[in-house]
């Protein structure tokens, strides 16, 4: 599962997402990804990743089911987003190509990146999804990166 055939899953299944508005590729990066909730902003994402990196599956081995996001409309936190990529994810894995997905925010000792995930695919690939920037309904993303204080689009 490369970056650009997990941009194209995601795309396709997020917006079934209750509480998910739209997803659509975002040129400001190579596999970007931009991910609006109902009534609220936008939150920016790319995706890298590196093949041959991830463990081998074991036997029966597969991505774990994923709860729905609580997305009520209006106001969303970033967080829910994230949660939002992971059950996606788990939506769009008919033929079984993720063996795990671990979410950067509710890690204990959080990465640099706030907000992401890194998914292991069975054909070896490692992929990564970091959250860039967001920006509310009826702005723009600005210079890069920009998160609002209280953490919600």
């Amino acid at each position: 599962m490369t970056p650009a055939e997990l941009q194209s899953l995601l795309i396709d299944h997020l917006p079934s997402v209750p509480g998910i508005e739209a997803a659509a590729p975002w040129t400001g990066r190579p596999y970007g990804l931009a991910v609006t909730a109902k009534d609220a902003g936008t939150v920016y994402w790319t995706i890298t990743g590196a093949s041959n990196t991830a463990p081998a599956a074991a036997d029966g081995e597969r991505l774990a089911e994923q709860p729905l996001p609580d997305l009520p409309g209006g106001k969303a936190a970033t967080d829910q987003i994230e949660q939002a990529l992971l059950t996606a994810l788990k939506a769009g894995d008919a033929d079984q190509h993720f063996v795990r997905a671990e979410r950067y925010s509710t890690q204990e000792s959080r990465p640099a990146v706030r907000y992401g995930a890194t998914v292991d695919a069975v054909d070896g690939w490692r992929l990564f999804v970091a959250c860039i920037g967001t920006a509310r309904r009826g702005e723009e993303l600005r210079d890069g990166r920009h998160f609002h204080p209280d953490d919600t689009v």
